[in-house]
């Protein structure tokens, strides 16, 4: 969604801005060319309105007052209240045909916006107004039900609710709660959205998730505890208007965008907000002028400072974050909400030193990315178990093991099947986006007897509410606090089914003693050089032994080089259970061959070829079927090879036929800039005589491709808007050097993040 280059409008008349507006009113549905939906130029003895929007009754809802390009739409808010005051229109828009201005005059100050409201959007607002009640006289409820059992809100979580009524009847809009893994925020913000639908101020929610099976879960607690509210989770196409709660990927609904008005969600809540520093996540924000609130797992400490911004939480003054409510990992072990832990710590030698093979080194970290060896998997599966069998109760327990890729973890669940023969092959299954049902394998593993381990590449290490898993088995390699402690929070949660108090990690790749150290910052090159970061000490237990090996292992790289797989350097997609390696050319070729081919027979691909839309459920039947073991094609690996992290099936499935062709690097580039450049004027909501200076910068940035020096204002090009002088005073001296500074930042540099 590519935006124009504005700089040449400065000097449109108000006819030419009208064209904009013209324009820009029916991509929000409403047709200027009919009476009873638009009315121009009408006059009153209150003056005279540019535009009068109509509700479906034919009566005023809202009235637009339009200036030239080079007017600053702001100023009209005397003459525009007029007016929509004598006709009783509840709702004004300012706009110069670039920028958007929405007034609830009644209710709230102007804030600009990317689109227009639709009739729909503004009737919404008025109808919700008819029962509205203050938040605070809404009961919290004394249980709620879910899981099959009645539950009790515990205190923290009312803490959170009534700390969010308060912001919110202060007039705070954007909220960020963070709240450690195990402690229920989705139940939380469930509970917290029927207040907000039972009060009449949202009509429409958005919960976003990073991954199709999040959202999955997150749609099963909402229909148990939200079981009066519709909800619906998006695979592709538009959202349906009769769902209440629409639950979505980041890259599902960036699609959908261009479809969507800022109006069409009343409120959004961004799951594992710490993700929103980098990419589109600001833009698709942004987007919507609705209430914003922002849920992580990551303790504060680690929470980007743009995400703070994002869900206005940030300290100018005192230059750190304040969230709006907090829940440690330490007060939910306190008090009895978490499972504390212990660590096994088993070290390989091949774990701690790496290994050198034909005159290269290889770190440990590069084990399993670049150099596979199996003899080192197989001792992984025999340490596992025999570290379980010195334990009581004698029982199995419920694994989660984090492998570096897919083949990795085809071959951890092999020799885990081949240590327990009699379950038959059953005993580890691996779940990665390959697997032809992920969420039928998630669910398995939560409530089946088998499988009893679960061996993933990224699908579990976040979000994944799974209480009976008693052991995690760490053999990826992280360095990161963030990923560390929520591969980590997959075991905090207790589950009285179990008796269920702790739970184990098995530390084969050094992340504990990474993260176990008090004295050091991770951020600091201290800590990095030292190999030691702040994180907790809640360890009960540390066991730290060297692994036994057996004759000829520790010496594997100078005497058995066929026991070890280099991983040939060049670009390939793993795919299938075994975690096949499929060069990534060849794997778009058969992803054009086949789809192309699937065009003659298949109606859905059919359709795409016609040029029609699919529906959700038929968006969602196609890539369950691409994805089944005949194919194995799937948005994660189509994205990875053709380099387009936006992309959805839809689009590849274009691309194939040849019916769309996918931007190229530089053009997603540019696109990426516009979209954060447009995220951030309206998160920021400058004067309009600033936003065309900031505008012409930008233009400046995607011409050079280099860092902005406020030595630019000298140039020729600024000139003709007066010069470095002149823009001092628009933006008050010392203050354009922090807003060049914060441009570069959240805009230019964030802008290179894929």
């Amino acid at each position: 969604m590519p935006n124009q280059d504005t700089t040449n409008k400065k000097f449109l008349r108000e006819t030419d801005a009208r064209i904009l507006i013209d324009r820009k009113l029916r991509e929000a549905g409403w047709d200027p060319e009919d009476k009873n939906q638009v009315i121009t130029e009408e006059t009153s003895q209150a003056g005279r309105a540019d535009y009068i929007l109509k509700d479906s009754r034919g009566r005023g809802i809202a009235v637009i007052e339009a200036k030239r390009f080079s007017v600053d739409p702001a100023s009209a808010k005397q003459q525009a209240l007029q007016y929509a005051e004598s006709i009783k229109a509840e709702f004004i828009f300012l706009s110069n045909g670039e920028e958007i201005y929405f007034w609830d005059y009644k209710h709230r100050p102007e804030q600009k916006v990317a689109t227009f409201y639709s009739q729909r959007d503004l009737e919404k607002i008025q109808n919700l107004r008819l029962e509205q009640k203050p938040i605070s006289v809404i009961p919290i409820p004394e249980r709620y039900f879910k899981g099959g059992e009645w539950r009790t809100p515990r205190p923290y979580q009312k803490e959170a609710i009534h700390i969010m009524d308060k912001a919110l009847a202060g007039g705070k809009r954007k909220m960020l709660l963070v709240m450690a893994t195990g402690t229920g925020k989705t139940d939380t913000i469930a509970l917290y959205l029927k207040r907000l639908f039972d009060a009449g101020i949202v009509n429409r929610a958005l919960f976003l998730v990073d991954r199709i099976p999040l959202g999955v879960q997150t749609k099963e607690v909402f229909d148990e505890i939200l079981k009066d509210h519709s909800s619906a989770l998006l695979y592709g196409g538009k959202p349906k208007d009769e769902s209440e709660i629409v639950i979505s990927t980041l890259q599902t609904l960036y699609s959908q965008l261009p479809s969507l008005t800022s109006g069409y969600f009343d409120v959004i809540i961004s799951d594992e907000a710490h993700r929103t520093i980098f990419g589109i996540y600001s833009a698709v924000l942004s987007h919507f002028d609705a209430i914003r609130i922002g849920l992580t797992a990551t303790p504060s400490g680690y929470v980007d400072r743009n995400t703070y911004k994002l869900f206005g939480c940030w300290d100018e003054t005192e230059q750190k974050g304040k969230p709006t409510f907090v829940y440690s990992i330490r007060s939910g072990v306190k008090e009895g909400y978490l499972a504390g832990y212990d660590i096994v710590q088993i070290d390989t030698k091949v774990s701690l030193e790496g290994v050198n093979f034909e005159g290269e080194d290889y770190s440990p970290e590069d084990l399993e990315r670049k150099i596979n060896i199996p003899a080192r998997n197989e001792q992984v599966a025999q340490a596992y178990f025999a570290e379980e069998e010195k334990r009581e109760p004698k029982k199995l327990r419920k694994a989660i093991v984090y492998a570096v890729t897919k083949r990795h973890a085809a071959q951890l669940a092999y020799y885990f099947n081949q240590a327990k023969p009699e379950h038959k092959g059953r005993f580890a299954e691996v779940i990665t986006s390959d697997t032809e049902d992920p969420r039928g394998a998630i669910r398995r593993f939560k409530l089946e007897e088998l499988p009893m381990i679960a061996v993933s590449v990224g699908m579990m290490d976040t979000g994944i509410d799974a209480p009976m898993v008693e052991n995690l088995i760490m053999v990826r390699p992280t360095r990161s606090p963030i990923l560390y402690q929520q591969m980590r929070g997959r075991g905090s949660r207790l589950d009285q089914k179990i008796n269920k108090k702790s739970f184990r990690i098995y530390d084969f790749a050094g992340v504990t003693k990474y993260f176990n150290d008090e004295s050091y910052n991770p951020y600091s090159e201290i800590a990095k050089a030292k190999a030691g970061v702040p994180w907790g000490t809640e360890v009960k237990d540390f066991v730290e032994q060297e692994l036994e090996m057996p004759a000829g292992f520790v010496q594997i790289a100078e005497t058995a080089p066929e026991n070890i797989d280099v991983i040939i350097k060049r670009a390939y997609v793993e795919v299938g259970a075994e975690g096949e390696k499929i060069d990534s050319d060849d794997y778009q070729t058969a992803w054009e061959r086949q789809i192309k081919e699937l065009a003659k027979a298949e109606p859905l691909v059919k359709k795409v070829k016609e040029g029609q839309e699919l529906s959700n459920d038929e968006s969602m039947i196609l890539a369950e079927k691409l994805n089944s073991p005949k194919y194995y094609f799937n948005e994660a690996n189509l994205r990875e090879v053709y380099h387009y992290p936006p992309g959805t099936l839809n689009e590849f499935i274009k691309t194939a036929l040849g019916i769309q062709e996918l931007p190229t690097e530089a053009q997603l580039y540019d696109e990426r800039i516009s979209e954060l450049f447009e995220a951030w004027l309206i998160d920021k909501q400058f004067q309009p005589e600033q936003t065309k200076i900031l505008r012409l910068v930008k233009s400046q940035y995607i011409a050079r491709r280099a860092p902005i020096e406020v030595s630019i204002f000298n140039e020729p090009i600024f000139q003709h808007i007066g010069g470095l002088n002149h823009i001092l005073q628009i933006f008050d001296g010392d203050a354009l050097k922090q807003t060049i500074a914060e441009l570069n930042q959240n805009v230019f540099v964030n802008g290179h993040a894929k």
